[in-house]
């Protein structure tokens, strides 16, 4: 008896003092989020400035790629880039309250609608989205796709229908111009990559990639493997948006076709290794590339609750979770092995792998958490001073590439760190105040 009194006793006595504990220790947690609120916040205005002040030029236009050696700003694949930065400006724009953001979005947006082809071209409907860099005047599917849902964003934002119903033309044209006929071997739910607006022609016999970027007549290309002409293209998950913003169920099912396909390709670590820019001879992975088609599979995941797209996403973001350093840096030439040259450093990767686990965690996928935090800080600490004394990167996220040729060296920082790590900020934000980034994302109602 003696022995109970003595528990029951001790009890009473603790319970205030683990009460108190319970208090400062939630009293703790709330310091913390206050302090890494504060501290993205900071970081995302800082970088929201930069790019709509320095990589959105007054006609629109988005800069991309920045020599640091040469001091010179060079093109390349400007429709995707400028609609990123659209997509980042407008996220932004809603979480600072800034007005200015969101004008520099459409001027942005602008600009991306302006450059339609018109009607007596073979590509009318479709955007003149040139590659650049050494594939010239080439159109690229994803330059235009991986572009479009900034489009759709800033028509959500604005109440202006302009932006989507553009990219909603292009996505009909790739609909009805660039599907792999069922009579190609290995092409099932594929579409042909590149088209040639000098031609007016979709390129189905020819990789310029590795074959030259001017086509000859005279020249027999052979017959380069579909894989190299043809993905499934699935990357800013066009047709899906198409479905949100015209009511029409048709572009819902195809979609979800494509997203099929999409994840009957995906290989067991994550990685779609058998389309370009991966590369399945090296082992050697692209930072992004992956991370785009796991994005387009929770948005399969959104219209369905089907858990196999869900799984597939979160193989993809395991695998570029576990193959970042210890500090969260994600490089630009990865290996499947886990290795990688360690001579460029791709914020855009960091931001965008961060993207995909918030999005995972908030559908209820575990094993996210230590990762998004660094992600966070990451992006926070990795960024040019906004006071640098060269005012083209001044408050840019570092995301770099280092290339040699004809004797030259060239450092060039990439505008699309900044831009993925507005996407990432934003989310992270919300996250921190307990909102549900999915519900942000997708909140639009499907037919």
């Amino acid at each position: 008896m003696k022995i109970y009194s003595w528990i029951v006793a001790a009890a009473l006595i603790a319970t205030p003092v683990f009460a108190k504990a319970q208090n400062q220790s939630h009293r703790d947690d709330q310091a913390d989020i206050s302090e890494r609120e504060h501290s993205i916040r900071q970081a995302m205005a800082e970088t929201a400035h930069y790019v709509s002040t320095v990589l959105i030029q007054p006609s629109g236009k988005g800069r991309t790629d920045y020599d640091l050696v040469s001091g010179k700003w060079s093109d390349y694949e400007t429709h995707w880039h400028t609609g990123q930065a659209i997509w980042g400006l407008v996220e932004s724009a809603a979480l600072l309250n800034d007005p200015s953001l969101e004008a520099a979005a459409k001027r942005a947006g602008d600009w991306w609608i302006s450059t339609e082809y018109q009607d007596l071209h073979p590509f009318a409907g479709l955007v003149d989205a040139a590659h650049g860099n050494r594939l010239g005047p080439l159109l690229n599917w994803t330059t235009i796709a991986d572009g479009t849902p900034g489009l759709f964003a800033l028509s959500r934002a604005t109440g202006d229908p302009r932006y989507a119903d553009s990219a909603t033309r292009s996505g009909k044209w790739l609909w009805r111009n660039t599907r792999v006929p069922d009579s190609v071997k290995g092409g099932e739910g594929l579409f042909y990559n590149i088209f040639d607006p000098s031609r007016g022609v979709v390129v189905t016999d020819w990789n310029p990639h590795k074959q030259g970027a001017v086509y000859d007549q005279r020249v027999d290309y052979g017959s380069p493997p579909i894989e190299e002409l043809a993905r499934p293209n699935i990357e800013g998950f066009l047709f899906a948006d198409m479905c949100r913003h015209t009511g029409d169920r048709l572009w819902c099912d195809r979609f979800l076709e494509q997203a099929e396909f999409a994840l009957a390709r995906q290989h067991a670590n994550g990685l779609w290794m058998e389309f370009e820019p991966n590369d399945p001879k090296t082992g050697n992975v692209h930072p992004r590339f992956n991370i785009w088609n796991a994005e387009a599979l929770l948005e399969a995941y959104a219209l369905t609750s089907d858990n196999r797209f869900l799984d597939g996403a979160e193989r993809t973001a395991t695998f570029y979770r576990d193959i970042a350093t210890k500090d969260g840096t994600i490089h630009y030439r990865l290996n499947t092995d886990g290795t990688a040259q360690r001579g460029s450093i791709t914020g855009s990767a960091v931001a965008f792998n961060g993207i995909l686990m918030l999005r995972l965690r908030d559908y209820g996928k575990t094993g996210f958490d230590k990762a998004i935090n660094r992600t966070a800080k990451w992006l926070a600490a990795n960024r040019f001073s906004p006071d640098h004394a060269d005012p083209n990167i001044a408050g840019a996220v570092i995301n770099t590439r280092y290339k040699t040729g004809g004797g030259k060296a060239q450092l060039i920082q990439r505008d699309v760190g900044s831009t993925f790590a507005l996407r990432f900020m934003a989310l992270y934000l919300r996250d921190l105040r307990g909102e549900n980034v999915n519900a942000h994302l997708t909140g639009s109602k499907s037919p």
